[in-house]
């Protein structure tokens, strides 16, 4: 037992890289990874206890438990307990599992890959990715996959893939034949994965001004992903993404306002016509879209006026049609309300929201302000202005949409709030 034990715990790291490789990939393979790899490390846990410092504070750790208990009692409030009760297993489970295995598994330097002499003979690739520190392999990985993401998506627009949703109305958007989807479930869901990337890319770009080979490698994995991004034809996501690039330019670096405009310019010709079209729709007030979008939130401010504890986790789209306003067609399902705030606080409450945002805006986000300006290395300091440049991203776009109703992009939410608290754990040892 000893030594299956001590084989699991040799290879969790491996397993927890790999789950973060294909998140983006497939939703369901991916609950079966995290499931096994939280599993391999529990038992190691259970056999051979804590073997490092704990990454989170006592009252960090409080936060964290406490949301999982507000979303454990919302079930009661749920007009179908058993079907928000599945739900809340299988995704609030993935969530805290990857947690504990990220905030165990994470933050030392991993082995040498193909350990001996062999292993370091084989290849420099390998021996310098393995000399890396494990927050910086895993945000290497993250990014890597996302260049197989943003060129399936990029191969549907040039095949002409339109998938089993067309996602726009012809009659307003003559010119948009094809929103793409790639790997993720629709559009609006790929564009909101695809503002993180560009917000990790931008930052590594901006602090590996002397490494010429890797900024050339992020501004090509951000390029992709900003290409791909634009054929999502995703305005709300658009929109996150220019406010994000704004916040760097202030935030970082006043230099870049120039290439940025340069990129947008150079996007909208790119685009062409369709592109203007969505632009031009968004204050038009013709736009059914964003007509439908201020129904769901006059819906749902409503049920948060009769719901003040929330409508149970997962149970927005059983009350939706107390309060539908808009559809004429009953029988369509509402999952979210299309805001992120919005949607956090009609399904757990104001004080499941207030402790949500007390974790995100309170630990996670403050922690990566520290490292964007005091980190003890340019990686940490790119891994902070990474997650502080994607908050913005999601912030905005979660004024218009809650693409983290789906399990990936909250896989993705809380891996990269784990890795800026576990790069902020070795900010303390960097000399």
């Amino acid at each position: 037992m000893k030594q299956f034990v001590e084989y699991l715990d040799n290879k969790i790291y491996y397993m927890l890289l790999f789950t973060v490789a294909v998140i983006p990939l497939h939703q369901e393979f991916t609950a079966f990874c995290v499931g096994v790899t939280f599993l391999a490390a529990a038992l190691v846990a259970h056999v051979k206890g804590r073997q490092q410092p704990c990454v989170l504070k006592s009252w960090q750790q409080g936060l964290l438990y406490l949301l999982l208990v507000i979303g454990v009692v919302s079930l009661h409030f749920s007009k179908n307990q058993f079907i928000s009760s599945w739900n809340y297993v299988y995704v609030a489970g993935q969530y805290s599992a990857l947690l504990f295995v990220l905030l165990r598994h994470g933050w030392e330097r991993p082995q040498v890959f193909g350990a001996g002499p062999k292993g370091v003979a084989a290849g420099g690739l390998w021996q310098h990715f393995s000399a890396l520190p494990r927050p910086l392999q895993l945000i290497g990985v993250f990014l890597a996959m996302s260049v197989l993401v943003s060129l399936i998506g990029i191969a549907q627009k040039l095949l002409g893939v339109a998938g089993e949703g067309i996602w726009s109305d012809p009659d307003q958007f003559p010119d948009l034949k094809v929103r793409v989807f790639s790997t993720l479930v629709n559009p609006n869901i790929l564009a909101g994965y695809l503002v993180l990337v560009i917000s990790y890319c931008t930052a590594f770009f901006n602090m590996t001004k002397e490494q010429k080979l890797w900024r050339g490698a992020f501004a090509v994995v951000g390029a992709l992903a900003a290409l791909c991004l634009l054929y999502t034809y995703s305005r709300g996501n658009w929109l996150a993404c220019a406010a994000m690039l704004l916040a760097f330019c202030v935030l970082f670096c006043h230099k870049a306002v120039g290439p940025v405009l340069a990129a947008g310019a150079i996007a909208l010709a790119v685009g062409g016509p369709a592109v203007l079209q969505r632009l031009s729709s968004i204050t038009s007030g013709e736009d059914p879209s964003a007509a439908l979008r201020i129904a769901y939130f006059e819906s749902t401010t409503s049920g948060i006026e009769d719901f003040h504890l929330g409508v149970g986790w997962y149970g927005y789209r059983f009350v939706y049609p107390d309060y539908n306003f808009y559809l004429e067609d009953t029988s369509v399902i509402m999952y979210h309300c299309h805001n992120i705030f919005l949607n956090v606080c009609a399904e757990l409450g104001y004080h499941g929201l207030l402790v949500f945002l007390l974790i995100w805006w309170g630990i996670f986000l403050p922690t990566a302000w520290r490292l964007a300006y005091a980190g003890r290395s340019l990686w940490l300091k790119a891994m902070g202005r990474g997650y502080v440049l994607a908050t913005v991203g999601i912030a905005v776009g979660g004024l218009t949409d809650h693409v983290y109703f789906n399990t990936q992009m909250g896989l993705c939410f809380w891996l990269l709030g784990g890795l800026t608290m576990l790069c902020s754990k070795l900010n303390n040892y960097e000399t």
